[in-house]
């Protein structure tokens, strides 16, 4: 996921994404934060949970940077901010 295109995902977002029914079913989403020159990831547990990124998750990214991208739709997107969005009303 690019989180360079305005849309920082939070830890519902992030839960909502790696959802075996509802997202893409992960246990884990790396989030591209860098730049072309310098690429940066963020990892995030299914439980949206940040985390240092692993030895397994640069192997992931060597072996499907060619092979393998996932495109949002805009309305998944939105399913990812609303989530985020109530998390953070709960929260206060």
């Amino acid at each position: 996921m690019d989180g360079t295109t305005g849309f920082m995902p939070g830890a519902a977002a992030i839960r909502l994404l790696a959802h075996r029914r509802f997202g893409v079913g992960a246990d884990r989403v790396l989030v591209f934060t860098g730049s072309e020159a310098i690429p940066s990831f963020k990892a995030f547990t299914a439980d949206g949970e940040e985390q240092e990124m692993q030895e397994s998750d640069y192997a992931a990214l060597a072996k499907v940077k060619e092979d393998f991208e996932v495109h949002l739709t805009d309305s998944f997107v939105q399913r990812m901010r609303q989530a985020d969005r109530a998390k953070m009303a709960a929260a206060c």
